[in-house]
């Protein structure tokens, strides 16, 4: 990254930023939690709730930034992302599955990137490893390993037994210096975005790595075109900061909305100051010439809503039966609100939302206008639903569940009735209602299937309160008017 206020001696060794990419299951959170438990003490292991998307460890008095990045391949873009913050990427090659189609992905991300490379061979430790075949797919692609005429240092490893891992470290230290990574604290702040959410509670919450200057409490920080007093610095490890220099990750509270993942925060007023102008963001995807299906998207992290976006870009260009174009009314971040719901009933969309909540008031507006509202818990059944989308299909409306619930325990009162423990996942459970009992998620039925037993809910209790009705997201107890002494744990509840 150009930086217009010092010269190149001023620079000093700093940190490397490494980021850990390749393919589905081949070990990349393996062995970076692998790592993490190395460097601190047992008791500090387990008490470590911080998740700010990085962390940093000390090999040999010198530390080393790990990014975080997720491995499912629909977070492409994510990960390009994390290269390009990252200084060294690590690429995780499984010894007994060899090259794959994600771990060519991340070959060419780091390319991208323009970043030294280091090949782990992970998972030497299993029947069927093949070490050598594995590097032979690697030349494949252009990846050259030491012992095979290359210059890209490669460890054989397993994160499971801890095999290699320290070899992986100094791999990593010695490609640092190798590089001449530097930084320098005294310049223009220069902090990549690693990860952006907005917590109900705290506020919007921001994960960046610092590449160069002081990051401090009090200073006015800018990022996509949003400014920022930051009002609190947390380290990975929870502890609290009065500033924070170069290779540090940290999560800032005090933005006033979401920026994106990726961008770069700097000061305000700074000579880089032009660095935080937001690039325009493209709204139709796919052919203008085509009709637009219209959707609302909201995610729960701004991370996730650049992967969901990317996902959804590549179905466009992709499909060849797709007939329509996806022109989105808005991506944004947070749970599905009644202007999302007035928003697409304006150009006759859906609203589809990611690891979001929909509260009972919002599906009840979202039925009367006739907009259907699904979220989702995997990217799979997301990009599923898009696709027929794409191709003219109607996807199923889960507004017009009333209410669904599945049984997690049982509960056997003195009285001798017996209380379901239950968590509603879509609609409400109301006190009165006709409910259906099922052995299987309804959402998989057959016209053949026919319910274990049917009858109208006496009380709900929530906590200790009765309550008559419980919305989507929560737990309660739920009591019949009419006993079923079969009811077990696993079945699920219906009301249409």
């Amino acid at each position: 990254m150009l930086n217009t206020k010092d010269t190149k001696n001023e620079y000093i060794a700093r940190p490397p930023i490494v980021t850990i990419m390749g393919h589905v299951d081949h070990g990349k959170t393996s062995i970076l939690d692998s790592i993490r438990k190395t460097n601190i003490a047992d008791k500090e292991y387990g008490g470590i709730t911080q998740h700010i998307g990085a962390y940093q460890i000390e090999r040999n008095s010198q530390k080393i930034t790990f990014i975080d990045t997720p491995g499912h391949e629909a977070f492409a873009q994510m990960r390009a992302r994390g290269g390009r913050a990252a200084d060294i990427v690590v690429l995780v090659v499984a010894a007994d599955e060899g090259v794959k189609p994600q771990t060519k992905e991340a070959i060419s991300h780091a390319k991208a990137a323009s970043v030294p490379i280091i090949v782990a061979i992970n998972k030497i430790d299993k029947a069927g490893a093949n070490v050598q075949k594995v590097k032979q797919e690697l030349a494949s692609e252009n990846i050259l390993v030491e012992d095979w005429g290359g210059d890209i240092l490669c460890i054989e490893m397993s994160a499971k037994t801890g095999e290699g891992l320290d070899k992986l470290l100094d791999a990593i230290l010695l490609v640092s210096e190798m590089n001449q990574i530097k930084g320098n604290p005294d310049t223009d702040l220069e902090a990549v975005i690693i990860e952006s959410r907005l917590d109900r509670k705290r506020g919007v919450v921001v994960s960046c790595v610092i590449r160069n200057g002081t990051l401090k409490v009090g200073q006015k920080v800018v990022a996509s075109n949003i400014d920022c007093k930051v009002r609190s610095l947390t380290d990975d490890k929870g502890n609290n900061l009065s500033e924070a220099g170069p290779s540090c990750p940290v999560e800032i509270l005090g933005f006033r909305a979401v920026p994106h993942v990726g961008d770069i925060i700097i000061e305000l007023g700074s000579e880089l100051a032009e660095l935080a102008i937001e690039e325009n963001r493209v709204e139709i995807i796919g052919q203008e010439s085509k009709k637009t299906v219209a959707i609302v998207l909201k995610t729960d992290t701004e991370g996730t809503l650049e992967a969901v976006k990317g996902s959804l870009a590549r179905l466009v260009t992709s499909s060849v039966e797709a007939t329509y174009a996806i022109k989105f009314l808005l991506c944004g971040t947070g749970d599905i609100t009644e202007t999302d719901i007035a928003l697409a009933q304006s150009a006759k969309g859906v609203v589809l939302g990611f690891d979001v909540k929909v509260s009972p008031k919002v599906m009840d507006i979202a039925e009367e206008a006739k907009i259907i509202v699904k979220t989702y818990k995997t990217i799979y059944e997301l990009t599923e639903d898009a696709e027929k989308l794409l191709q003219g299909v109607a996807i199923q409306e889960e507004s017009k569940i009333k209410g669904r619930a599945q049984v997690i325990k049982i509960f056997k009162l003195p009285s001798g009735d017996i209380v379901a423990g239950c968590k509603v996942i879509a609609g409400v459970l109301k006190v009165g209602v006709k409910t259906s009992v099922y052995d299987k998620n309804p959402a998989d039925l057959t016209e053949e299937d026919r319910p274990l037993f049917t009858g109208s809910i006496k009380s709900l209790k929530k906590g200790k309160d009765e309550v008559n009705v419980v919305g989507r997201d929560n737990e309660c107890g739920v009591l019949f008017k009419s006993q079923y002494e079969d009811i077990a744990s696993g079945m699920w509840l219906e009301v249409r």
